[in-house]
């Protein structure tokens, strides 16, 4: 009797250990239904942190942050008192009956008040923050867009891990009949907002730019046209203006062939390497001259002796022919890499492109090179190349960025040296020539003396250049003996005047002239 006594007092101790342990385990080792619980009753909302501002050298913001309310609907009979959520209500609202869903994603932050009122019921509202471009039409290919929280053109791209910050969240607790209850602050994680970052652009410089140009490619029925206003000591950019107005940046995301702009880098490696002189003499037929049975021709319909200045003053176009077959294609590849060309200049921006440019060694080949036809750039490798003539013969990095945070960008970067001072000393005295008396003088302004060139190449259309399409070009800077400023206008296909001498040095000059005035 008492050995069944014992052996039921042993099964039922077996038992109720047995049923403790798997209490256990159901409660605490495996947390399925606890998880399952927290669904049904506990909501993890997540908050949005600050995207950084972006703003010019000025501080005047040119990308920012208002904050906003993304309301949920959580009840499925929820009652919307006010009317705010019809009022508001986005066209991208989630359609279907899961909750908590979004009902609307851009109510003022001062709605919030009612949404939260015991006549509202089943909603809940998160606060984020919409992106502001007060300067969007004339900056859009340079600051970009954000979509959501992801940064997809330009500086937002291109700055995003900086910008966007670090979301967090807050949990909370949603009783069977809908109320709601904000948990302890170990049921939270703020969110860490981004980081500030101040460019080099100006966006008076860049509203002006963009202005002219605009103006210039409506007037001459261009295609496309864009501007890059740079300082040629530091690298900075100061405005790179679209028309049309586009997320694409024309200035870095298109190649062309620049024409009459390259010749001045023929000039350097000729002088360099003493093949002429300035001063020199040389003939100049009127028809242009035949290589390998092409023929080159000149616009300036000159005959007889004129100095090398002066052809490249007028941009004689057979006179720099020449001069490339003498100096060989291996000589203007190696004056064209040193510049910069064929490479990406790795601006802070994304979609820029190499261009392409090659070895030539038949004559024809390397008479087009040396006239700046069958090789492509992108404009701000030309502006870096330009600026290593105005800055005394270095070529820098370029520069959109002053300051991410606390961290400061403020040094020029120096990749090398390219030509010396006495080099470019003479280079910019024949730049001077052009405006003064030669192709650029629409660019012209008095008591301001500008170095630049004008270019025009003929667009290459079905395995030949083309007379009437081209792309029209002038790049120049100022004050010539010590510049703070580097223009370079592009316009495509422009109808009226297909020169570049014509239709892109009078935008150049306008923009000057506003520059000197009002800045």
């Amino acid at each position: 009797m008492k050995l069944r006594i014992v052996l039921i007092l042993l099964f039922l101790i077996a038992w109720y250990l047995i049923a403790i342990i798997k209490l256990f385990q159901i409660q605490v080792l495996n947390n399925k239904y606890k998880q399952i619980a927290n669904q049904q009753f506990i909501l993890r909302i997540q908050r949005f942190p600050k995207r950084g501002t972006v703003y010019d050298r000025n501080l005047r913001p040119i990308a920012y942050s208002i904050p906003r309310l993304q309301v949920y609907q959580y009840l499925k009979d929820a009652v919307d008192y006010y009317g705010i959520l019809n009022a508001f209500k986005h066209e991208s609202v989630e359609n279907n009956n899961n909750y908590p869903k979004l009902i609307s994603r851009d109510v003022p932050v001062e709605y919030k008040k009612f949404i939260l009122s015991p006549k509202e019921k089943g909603f809940f509202a998160i606060k984020y923050y919409k992106r502001v471009y007060p300067f969007y039409e004339i900056s859009q290919n340079v600051i970009g867009f954000v979509i959501d929280t992801l940064g997809m053109e330009g500086l937002e791209k291109a700055l995003d891990n900086y910008l966007k910050g670090y979301s967090g969240y807050e949990e909370i607790f949603q009783s069977a009949d809908g109320k709601r209850f904000f948990l302890p602050k170990e049921s939270k994680n703020e969110p860490k907002n981004g980081l500030d970052i101040i460019t080099t652009l100006d966006m008076r410089i860049q509203e002006i730019a963009y202005r002219n140009l605009k103006n210039g490619v409506i007037s001459e029925s261009a295609n496309w046209g864009f501007v890059i206003v740079l300082n040629p000591k530091t690298g900075e950019i100061l405005a790179m203006a679209n028309y049309p107005n586009s997320y694409k940046n024309y200035a870095i995301q298109l190649m062309f062939e620049p024409g009459s702009t390259f010749k001045i880098f023929t000039f350097a490696k000729a002088i360099e390497l003493n093949l002429i002189s300035d001063s020199d003499s040389v003939f100049v037929n009127k028809e242009g001259i035949m290589i390998d049975n092409h023929r080159i021709k000149n616009v300036e319909k000159t005959q007889g002796y004129i100095t090398y200045k002066k052809a490249l003053s007028y941009s004689i176009n057979s006179v720099f022919a020449e001069i490339g077959v003498k100096l060989g294609g291996i000589q203007l590849f190696e004056i064209a890499r040193r510049v910069g060309f064929g490479i990406r200049t790795d601006v802070l921006l994304n979609g820029e492109t190499n261009g392409i440019l090659k070895r030539r060694f038949r004559n024809i080949d390397v008479a087009n090179f040396a006239i700046g036809q069958g090789f492509s750039i992108n404009g701000l490798q030309m502006a870096m190349a330009y600026s290593c003539i105005a800055n005394g013969g270095y070529l820098l990095a370029p520069k959109i960025v002053l300051k991410v945070g606390d961290s400061l960008y403020n040094k020029p970067y120096v990749i090398r040296k390219c030509f010396s001072k006495k080099i470019t000393e003479k280079l910019k005295e024949l730049l001077i020539d052009v405006v003064e008396n030669g192709s650029g003088k629409l660019a012209k302004i008095e008591s301001l003396k500008i170095a630049g060139k004008t270019g025009t190449s003929q667009k290459f259309i079905n395995g030949s250049y083309s007379d009437d399409k081209v792309i029209t070009s002038f790049i120049g800077f100022f004050p010539a003996d010590d510049p703070n400023y580097l223009i370079y206008v592009v316009l495509d296909e422009p109808k009226k005047n297909k020169f570049g001498g014509t239709s892109a040095a009078p935008i150049f000059r306008n923009i000057v002239l506003e520059i000197i005035q009002k800045i």
